[in-house]
């Protein structure tokens, strides 16, 4: 096995989490940016580090996926394939 179900799992979990969180920042920080010209630079270098998360996330992902995968593959191989 490549990773236990309950890893997996829980790994799962804090990935969704954390895109809610960056769902619901993004939504705050479109509010804020039209408070006035000081709050913008703020809130564009705070929405380019979000972005920057999201890319991260989106690697866990993927990553996340791979192992789920090979998991699956691992599960289905024939016994056979393991033994030298």
């Amino acid at each position: 096995m490549i990773i236990d179900r309950e890893s997996f799992t829980e790994l799962t979990v804090h990935l969704k989490l954390a895109s809610d969180a960056i769902l619901k920042s993004g939504r705050q920080l479109a509010g804020l940016s039209s408070d006035g010209a000081a709050v913008e630079g703020r809130c564009a270098s705070a929405l380019g580090e979000m972005t920057a998360l999201a890319i991260e996330l989106m690697a866990m992902e993927r990553i996340l996926r791979a192992v789920m995968q090979a998991n699956r593959d691992e599960k289905c191989a024939p016994a056979s394939a393991w033994v030298d």
